[in-house]
């Protein structure tokens, strides 16, 4: 699974933060998470998209 949001805005994705923490707490259980620090190509080419007319 792989994400651009740290756990702290899932709640704006999910709706409910008792829902988010469960499904972070879940997810990340015996885990090894990895931080890359990169932007996401699909992210910047659909924002450069949505502002070209």
């Amino acid at each position: 699974m792989t994400t651009n949001s740290p756990f702290a805005e899932w709640d704006k994705a999910f709706g409910d933060p008792r829902l988010c923490a469960a499904i972070a707490d879940r997810i990340s259980f015996r885990c090894t998470l990895i931080q890359t620090g990169t932007e996401s190509y699909r992210f910047r080419v659909t924002e450069a998209e949505r502002r070209s007319p």
